[in-house]
């Protein structure tokens, strides 16, 4: 498929790959502060079969018989592709990783820089073309730019966000399908 580049004024038309991808990141993201903030947890407690593990760097791990995410760490997942981009000159806010024995596994993080946000999204295009990856399409809307790319059976989604504090937000999901 041919790199598909889309500008969109107002709110996204629909997109078979961005919009859930874009969703799978956001809910991620809302599941990762939920169990780092301690969930439902002083509620009703770990549902039965999940077991909860501490780590060292602040991370969470949640596992049961069908595998474990991590999540709350302030670096690169253990499962990082090697050949996927990192940026440099960003903060990590939050990560994620999952290892499911069954389904997608995949790992994800969210940080901030006071880059531009053309500065990051140019570093992302050259980066993963250099690395083998297959843009397969990308989409502004406003101040949002999105990038999803594809190498044998790992999908990469990044959305990068300016805002007017002149901070960056990226937010980077790999599935590997």
């Amino acid at each position: 498929m041919d790199e598909q580049n889309q500008t969109v004024d107002a709110a996204p038309t629909s997109s078979k790959k961005t919009i859930p991808i874009v969703i799978a990141v956001v809910v991620l993201l809302g599941a990762g502060w939920f169990f780092t903030r301690g969930g439902m947890m002083g509620v009703v407690g770990v549902p039965a079969g999940v077991n909860v593990d501490r780590n060292m760097d602040g991370s969470a791990t949640y596992s049961n018989d069908e595998g474990s995410v991590t999540v709350g760490a302030n670096s690169y997942p253990d499962n990082w592709p090697g050949d996927a981009p990192r940026y440099g000159n960003g903060q990590i806010q939050y990560s994620a990783s999952s290892n499911q024995q069954t389904g997608e596994n995949g790992s994800m993080i969210s940080l901030t820089t006071s880059d531009n946000p053309q500065k990051v999204v140019d570093f992302y295009k050259s980066e993963l073309a250099s690395k083998g990856w297959k843009i397969e399409q990308t989409a502004t809307v406003g101040q949002m730019f999105i990038i999803s790319a594809t190498k044998g059976t790992m999908t990469f989604s990044v959305q990068v966000v300016g805002t007017d504090d002149k901070q960056t937000t990226v937010t980077i999901g790999i599935s590997n399908n």
